[in-house]
């Protein structure tokens, strides 16, 4: 154990976040008390209590769970993102997952968003997500960032524009 993953684990002990969003404080604990065993969520376990809790999210759910972005651990955001992409989740869920697949790839603090960049098109078309062009330039402005910065190849940079640029398109 390195000290900033010590440091880290005493301050969540001493000082736990707080959400003032009943749904958002339970998506938080759930993720933070499983999030070391991701890879054997399945339906009839942790994979039906996740979309338990995320599937009567609403508008006002997701705008306080962006709101408070800056809380979370960046891993449990790519936890969220994976989880969005099972087929289990889509047919359960109500909410455009997809628009919040995207958000969080914007957001990610870490410039290495390799695994959401690589997903980011299924989660669009999982959910026929219709992104709006904010959100489109946001996303444009993401995946230079990471092609400037050489976290991806200029064949995914292009890619990818092409994908955005086909959801334009289509506004």
């Amino acid at each position: 154990m390195n000290f900033g993953s010590l440091g880290k684990s005493v301050h969540q002990a001493f000082f736990p976040i707080k959400f003032k969003n009943e749904k958002i404080e339970n998506l938080h604990t759930f993720i933070s008390q499983n999030d070391s065993n991701t890879e054997s969520w399945y339906i009839g376990g942790l994979l039906s209590d996740f979309i338990d809790i995320i599937k009567n999210f609403n508008r006002e759910d997701i705008q306080y769970f962006f709101e408070t972005i800056h809380l979370w651990d960046s891993y449990h955001l790519v936890v969220i993102a994976d989880k969005l992409l099972d087929n289990n989740v889509k047919a359960i869920v109500k909410y455009d997952f997809g628009i919040v697949y995207c958000k969080i790839f914007c957001l990610y603090e870490k410039l290495d968003s390799y695994f959401l960049i690589d997903n980011l098109e299924i989660a669009v078309n999982r959910y026929q997500s219709k992104p709006n062009l904010t959100m489109l330039i946001d996303l444009t402005a993401k995946i230079q960032l990471l092609f400037q910065n050489k976290q991806i190849t200029k064949q995914q940079l292009e890619y990818n524009i092409s994908f955005i640029n086909t959801l334009q398109n289509e506004l």
